[in-house]
C-alpha cells in the first residue's frame, strides 16, 4: 500500500526540509535517517497520525525533486 500525501503534508514535508537544508547538507550520510525521523515524527504531530515514517518522507522528498528535474 502507498502512503497518500495530501498538498498541505507536501508543503510541510518540503518546507521543514528547506528550513533544515544547512543541517542536512552538515550531517554524515549515515546520520541523516534521523534528520529524517524528526522531520516525519513532526508531520504525525501536526496529523495526529503515526504512519509517515523517516524513510517515508525521505522517498517523497526524493521523487518531488526528481519529478522537479524532469519537468524542468
Amino acid at each position: 500500500m502507498s502512503l497518500e500525501w495530501n498538498e498541505e503534508q507536501t508543503h510541510f514535508l518540503i518546507d521543514e526540509r528547506k528550513t533544515g537544508n544547512e543541517v542536512y547538507h552538515k550531517t554524515p550520510k549515515r546520520s541523516k535517517t534521523d534528520f529524517w525521523e524528526e522531520i516525519s515524527n513532526k508531520l504525525n504531530e501536526n496529523n495526529n497520525t503515526n504512519y509517515f515514517t523517516g524513510e517515508a518522507c525521505n522517498k517523497k522528498f526524493l521523487s518531488l525533486t526528481r519529478a522537479y528535474y524532469v519537468s524542468k
